[in-house]
């Protein structure tokens, strides 16, 4: 039946775009780009963006790409007929062949001219997510195409050639490979069924000159893409290409007023700060806000996407409690802080840093006499040597009832006086108020108990 259905329709995915990890250097010829680059940082590197043409048989991964430089882009229909007569995986010419609206206002005459030769041209609905993604299939592939016939030659014309020659030979190894790195069996037999059919192939047409207009909607992935870090080139011995790399040689340790500017293969800020950001009782816009920066600013530090300004850093730290510690050669949650519990993972993690691993006897408060806050639960985080924290958690979620498995050595239920419960219900409602309120009333709450905590005296007997 599924050979009947592609016997009777057979459709190509059409797609055109800037290369997100491909550019082409003077001296380095072409260079694969680790994390992708906005086209106007490229051009500090002295890199030159390629513009990258694919077909891809849907619903099979089968694809057949292409390259030009910007300043040379190829027609439309000139990069179909070949891509019909030389790649063998792509069975000639498709009944229908897919494309986006870019496409299809950027080239109003492509119907008309692929009419000429049978194939309907369908323009996929906004809401379609198989062809940009196998535009992001084949983006991501670009980067691993080895650099087989890309010898000594580093110019434009002479690199840009050998790229395509790489790019074929991928396809054609994977044709002739029956496309074994494929694990399920049901795709290997449609690709087999597919690979069987005979091929179409194209009737000639006459070039008649450029048929498309370039836009901004061939490098609209830039706009996701955030500031750009320091990079250097590396020269890479397994695929014969030069690669651009995020980071550089790294400077000696830089102390400013009382911080480490931390340069090492592994900087633990970002990861800790996402898992705070999670428990903070304000919003993480209001967090960065307060820092100084964007929310997105925030997201890109925090996901790992892009480093913060030294002193924007700074001020995150001293905002969320973060500090370094010599002796683990780490950032590690210094605390006290009102948490408020809505991520398990999040919480587990922060907890386990703030108790050092569970070295804590966390317990849930109630007031001896009268009646709890009916909208929060409240644990404290106490510490063995160290002030507490305290966790908001509101009644009737699923992660409240998850306490005792993700706090480490929970201690159950405790009651107190009337008095220090009030107390710390007041300092939760006013740590919650802003993020710079957190760590300022919590200490000043453990002021207040000093003694007690010493000699657990805030316990009812």
């Amino acid at each position: 039946m599924v050979q009947k259905a592609m016997q009777s329709t057979r459709e190509h995915y059409f797609y055109v775009s800037i290369a997100k990890f491909l550019f082409h250097h003077p001296d380095h010829g072409i260079v694969s780009v680790r994390d992708p680059i906005k086209l106007k940082d490229a051009k500090r590197y002295r890199l030159s963006p390629l513009i990258l043409y694919g077909l891809t048989v849907v619903g099979l991964p089968i694809r057949w790409m292409t390259f030009t430089s910007v300043d040379q882009p190829r027609a439309f229909r000139d990069v179909l007929l070949e891509a019909w007569s030389k790649a063998e995986g792509l069975r000639g010419r498709p009944d229908i062949l897919r494309i986006n609206r870019h496409l299809a206002m950027a080239s109003p005459e492509l119907v008309q001219e692929m009419a000429k030769i049978q194939v309907q041209v369908e323009v996929a609905d906004a809401k379609e997510k198989s062809l940009p993604a196998a535009l992001r299939s084949a983006q991501d592939s670009c980067r691993w195409l080895l650099g087989k016939h890309d010898k000594e030659e580093r110019s434009l014309a002479g690199a840009i050639q050998a790229l395509c020659q790489d790019a074929l030979y991928d396809h054609d190894v994977h044709v002739k490979s029956d496309y074994k790195d494929v694990n399920s069996r049901d795709v290997k037999d449609r690709i087999q069924q597919w690979l069987s059919l005979p091929s179409q192939m194209p009737v000639p047409m006459v070039s008649g000159g450029l048929d498309w207009e370039l836009g901004p909607w061939l490098s609209s992935w830039e706009s996701s893409l955030p500031p750009d870090q320091p990079r250097h080139f590396s020269p890479d011995g397994f695929d014969g290409r030069t690669w651009l790399l995020i980071g550089e040689k790294a400077p000696e340790d830089i102390v400013n007023n009382g911080h480490y500017w931390i340069y090492s293969d592994y900087d633990n800020a970002a990861e800790i700060t996402k898992n705070l950001v999670a428990c903070w009782p304000n919003t993480p816009a209001e967090v960065a806000k307060c820092a100084g920066i964007t929310l997105r600013e925030l997201q890109w530090f925090t996901s790992g996407n892009a480093p913060l300004d030294r002193h924007v850093r700074f001020d995150l730290e001293d905002l969320l409690g973060i500090e370094y510690d010599e002796s683990m050669g780490s950032y590690v949650i210094a605390g006290p802080c009102v948490l408020m519990a809505k991520k398990p993972m999040a919480l587990k993690e922060v907890y386990e840093d703030l108790s050092k691993g569970g070295d804590a006897s966390p317990c849930e408060i109630v007031p001896r006499q009268g009646a709890a806050d009916p909208s929060w639960r409240y644990v404290l985080i106490n510490m063995y040597g160290e002030p507490p924290s305290i966790v908001m958690a509101p009644r009737g979620a699923k992660i409240t009832e998850h306490i005792p498995d993700l706090l480490m050595n929970f201690d159950g239920i405790k009651q107190v006086a009337p008095e220090f419960y009030r107390d710390v219900v007041a300092t939760c409602a006013r740590a919650s108020r802003e993020p710079t309120a957190n760590i300022r009333e919590t200490k000043d709450f453990v002021k207040r108990y000093e003694q007690q905590w010493v000699d657990c005296a805030w316990q009812s007997e």
